[in-house]
């Protein structure tokens, strides 16, 4: 089963210049709780609900800050045709419950979370081994 036949479709991005405010706004509007973070079409990092809260409100930073001040430089991303096995081993060596599915030519089209890879990974001895090596 490849990784664009259990992903989100659609993606919510936002600029590294923009505000933690700005961010915090489209997860609310859009209900979710992480956006990638990119510069001219290029990826440079992901923000979540919990980078936000813990980096952020807890440090006492500005809801005016830069998305840059509280994001995660990492960006880790699948293509839209590998097999979901691929994207299970790549969320379990990096610890990721969730990771950015973009196509060919590296564009962003939707994410594929965790629990996406639950709900479709036949083999329950490879979902084991997956699910009890990622944090949550």
């Amino acid at each position: 089963m490849q990784v664009s036949e259990i992903m989100h479709q659609g993606l919510q991005t936002i600029k590294s210049t923009d505000t933690i405010r700005d961010a915090a706004k489209l997860m609310k509007d859009f209900d979710i709780g992480s956006i990638p973070v990119y510069e001219e079409s290029k990826p440079v990092g992901f923000i979540t609900d919990r980078d936000i809260v813990v980096g952020c409100v807890a440090s006492g930073a500005s809801a005016d800050s830069p998305v840059a001040e509280a994001m995660n430089p990492e960006f880790v991303c699948v293509r839209e045709e590998e097999d979901i096995r691929e994207a299970a081993k790549l969320m379990k060596d990096r610890q990721l419950s969730r990771i950015v599915v973009v196509d060919q030519k590296e564009r962003p089209v939707g994410m594929v979370t965790l629990q996406d890879i639950s709900n479709n990974l036949r083999d329950e001895s490879v979902k084991g081994e997956i699910l009890s090596k990622i944090k949550h």
